[in-house]
């Protein structure tokens, strides 16, 4: 762990307030604190110092732990200095998301019951996971073997992407009949096939109006 991790894990820690607490106080998200805290993500000084500011701590203590430049180099620090004050700005979401990197928390919702039961931290690329829009994507954990034939399992979390549109023989998460479900899809003129395990099985015919397709199901992670 580096010296400004463990000064900023300190600090929360004598605060008495958890890496939830201080990433809602600071309009982080939580992941980005615990990969500061944990040595993961490298933090700039001056950032840290805002962090340790939202504790309570000062910021001589911060530049008390730094050697004092040479004659020769403390010009440049100042200028430095300088220029980065320039550039501070106040926390917001969205720059909060852009200085995390690429760590976004997404919500894990229950499909039956539609209430959030845990959360997954993951790192974005080119604004994409899984080839979609990072913003399309949801999580949902299956509530019952029903899908069991399509290898979806109880408890397992599935990433969707969320779609109107329908491509014969994938997984969908959709609603019917006021329940949410997964199941493989046929579409045949106005009529809809719903399938609880391969396409050559007898499905459930209905009207294509009577279902409201949610998502894609793009993957499926088995809970041991």
């Amino acid at each position: 762990m580096n010296r400004l991790a463990e000064k900023i894990k300190k600090a929360r820690i004598k605060a008495g307030i958890t890496e939830k607490e201080l990433a809602k106080k600071c309009g982080l998200s939580v992941g980005y604190i615990i990969q500061i805290e944990s040595g993961k993500k490298i933090i700039k000084e001056a950032f840290a110092d805002k962090i340790l500011k939202s504790l309570g701590e000062k910021t001589e203590r911060l530049e008390a732990d730094v050697p004092k430049p040479k004659a020769t180099e403390a010009k440049k620090t100042i200028k430095s200095k300088q220029q980065e004050s320039v550039r501070n700005i106040n926390p917001t979401g969205q720059w909060a998301d852009a200085l995390a990197g690429v760590i976004k928390t997404y919500s894990i919702v229950d499909c039956r019951t539609g209430s959030v039961v845990g959360h997954k931290d993951l790192p974005i690329l080119s604004k994409k996971i899984e080839g979609v829009h990072a913003d399309k994507i949801i999580f949902v954990k299956a509530s019952d073997d029903t899908a069991k034939a399509l290898r979806i399992y109880k408890g397992d979390v599935v990433t969707i992407a969320q779609t109107h549109e329908i491509q014969n023989g994938k997984i969908y998460l959709l609603e019917h009949e006021g329940k949410k479900i997964m199941r493989k899809l046929k579409k045949d003129g106005e009529r809809m096939g719903l399938f609880s395990s391969e396409l050559h099985q007898d499905p459930l015919w209905v009207n294509k109006k009577a279902v409201k397709i949610i998502g894609k199901c793009l993957k499926s992670e088995h809970q041991l």
